[in-house]
């Protein structure tokens, strides 16, 4: 019977883990949104006054977007044709998924005219306002595409509410205009209000971008959340006299980075859906709050018993989880009774291991390591002493139950003989 249950743990609990593996995977990467990203930063202009910090507002933002695990596209002082291009590639991408991330940020000279809004290229020849629609990058075109990509959130950031930097005013006014046609699921954020005019900054960025790089690069904000926190930022800075303007039509939470610990308590956004908030299950202390299977830190005793020689052993052990859905696990065996005639016996291993753990349901989870271990033991027959002092290799399995209970089966080996441990023990996980 034993040796049953030795072949099962040793063997079939690891294929069940491996399995279980791959089936999270292929459904994370499934789920995972696919984020692409243009980035225009125009400053060299031939026929207008130059901007110091475009450039360096659009390179910045590329590397923050790609620390993000976005794919960026970047044009540095584009034409209007330059500009054309990349927008349509950018609309192109996103057509492959649906549940993709966008990302537009352009820096530079904008307009308005007739309540239209359009971006600069660095080459711009406008005489007039009639010819806008044909020599600048209309930002309603770029929205139009960015909808018809029928993606999942696309957000366009545009830093570009300086004053008008042509002579002629017929219609056109201050700043940027509010979208009036703005595509579904999507952010749109101006550095500064409608109809006025932003700060280019005095050091290597503007004002608004400065401030959008901080909080966009800040582990564990939802996307909403990142916008907020920049435009108040903004405001404080400026005295209150640059304050960003933001225009949602997006309703779920996403995140462009890794989605924080307690995630799970909001509705997530995957798929263009919003997944209902998952089902409270009663806890060991009567809550209702959503397990946080990320969260591994924990101390526990248990005992068990060797399969080699059996003898009773108990264990203190603990917990370290610095990482998600991993975690040390460091503790101490004694031995406690010998089943030898005429002997006395004790053992002390202290041990080490790293695990990986995988969590199959709110009451179920699974994990497996590697490590090692220092065995102290001592045979104290009538005949005299034996001692043994060794360092051992160790593989652990085990899993946990409802955040209480937990059964283990441990295998350690000096490469000269081999020992077994089977344990149940409670546990108690800091929440």
């Amino acid at each position: 019977m034993l040796k049953k249950l030795l072949f099962l743990l040793l063997f079939v609990l690891p294929v069940i883990l491996f399995a279980q593996q791959v089936s999270n995977s292929q459904t994370d990467n499934a789920n995972t949104p696919q984020k692409f990203a243009l980035v225009i930063g125009n400053g060299a202009y031939t026929g207008l006054a130059q901007l110091a910090n475009p450039v360096n507002d659009a390179s910045d933002m590329a590397a923050a977007l790609e620390s993000l695990g976005f794919s960026v596209e970047k044009v540095l002082n584009g034409t209007l044709q330059q500009m054309e291009d990349a927008s349509e590639r950018l609309k192109d991408r996103l057509s492959t998924a649906g549940n993709a991330y966008g990302f537009f940020f352009y820096a530079g000279h904008g307009v308005q005219s007739g309540g239209e809004n359009y971006l600069i290229p660095v080459d711009a020849d406008i005489p007039t306002e009639n010819y806008l629609k044909s020599r600048a990058l209309s930002v309603q075109a770029l929205l139009d595409d960015l909808n018809d990509a029928r993606n999942g959130l696309n957000v366009v950031v545009l830093d570009a509410c300086r004053d008008n930097p042509f002579g002629w005013s017929r219609s056109a006014g201050r700043g940027l205009a509010i979208i009036t046609n703005q595509p579904a699921d999507s952010i749109i954020v101006y550095s500064t209000s409608a109809g006025k005019q932003a700060s280019d900054g005095e050091g290597r960025n503007g004002l608004f971008t400065s401030q959008l790089l901080k909080n966009l690069t800040t582990p564990y904000i939802e996307v909403k959340e990142i916008f907020n926190r920049t435009g108040a930022d903004v405001s404080d800075v400026s005295n209150r006299l640059q304050i960003p303007a933001i225009y949602s039509q997006f309703f779920g939470n996403a995140w462009f980075g890794d989605k924080p610990a307690d995630a799970a308590n909001v509705p997530s956004y995957e798929l263009g859906t919003i997944h209902p908030v998952p089902q409270p299950y009663p806890g060991r202390n009567g809550g209702t709050s959503v397990r946080d299977k990320t969260k591994l830190w924990s101390v526990g005793v248990s005992a068990g018993t060797s399969l080699a020689d059996p003898w009773v052993i108990g264990t203190v052990r603990g917990t370290i989880a610095p990482f998600r859905y991993s975690f040390l696990e460091v503790g101490m065996d004694l031995g406690l009774v010998s089943t030898i005639t005429n002997s006395g016996f004790y053992s002390l291993i202290p041990f080490i291991n790293y695990c990986y753990y995988f969590p199959l349901n709110n009451v179920f989870g699974l994990y497996a390591g590697l490590g090692g271990c220092y065995i102290m033991t001592n045979y104290d027959f009538s005949d005299g002493a034996v001692s043994l002092h060794t360092f051992a290799a160790e593989i652990t399995t085990g899993v946990t139950i409802i955040d209480m209970i937990n059964m283990s089966y441990s295998l350690r080996t000096d490469f000269k003989g081999v020992d077994h441990k089977i344990s149940v023990g409670y546990f108690y996980r800091f929440k």
